[in-house]
């Protein structure tokens, strides 16, 4: 892992949040450190946006480790790379384009680390 994303998650390193249910619930930094998707539908999973928050970003690249996952992260990945290829496709502003751009390429590289297809 490359030192910036290193001292980035550092500074993320509470593992739980704890809700006024009395539930804990995993951190975007602990989740990123542990390096991939367990298909749980975590709140704040950075590899696959489950709940559809416009406002979700994704892990970095260099974060996601080259492993098996479970079938289920694999075809939420799938989902996902579908659905922004569609979204790419019917696109009209350059600003949506690049958006839906990224996310492809973020759901792709899953793919490639998760060993989808071999």
């Amino acid at each position: 892992m490359e030192a910036n994303l290193k001292r980035k998650l550092q500074n993320e390193n509470a593992d739980w949040e704890i809700t006024s249910d009395g539930l804990y619930v995993a951190t975007r930094g602990f989740l990123i450190r542990r390096g991939y998707c367990c298909a749980n539908r975590c709140k704040n999973c950075p590899y696959i946006n489950w709940r559809d928050n416009p406002k979700w970003e994704p892990a970095p690249p260099e974060a996601v480790r080259q492993m098996r996952v479970s079938p289920k992260a694999i075809a939420g990945a799938e989902a996902m790379l579908a659905y922004h290829r569609q979204q790419l496709e019917l696109a009209h502003d350059e600003q949506e384009q690049r958006y839906h751009r990224r996310m492809w390429t973020h759901y792709a590289h899953l793919l490639r680390c998760w060993g989808a297809g071999s």
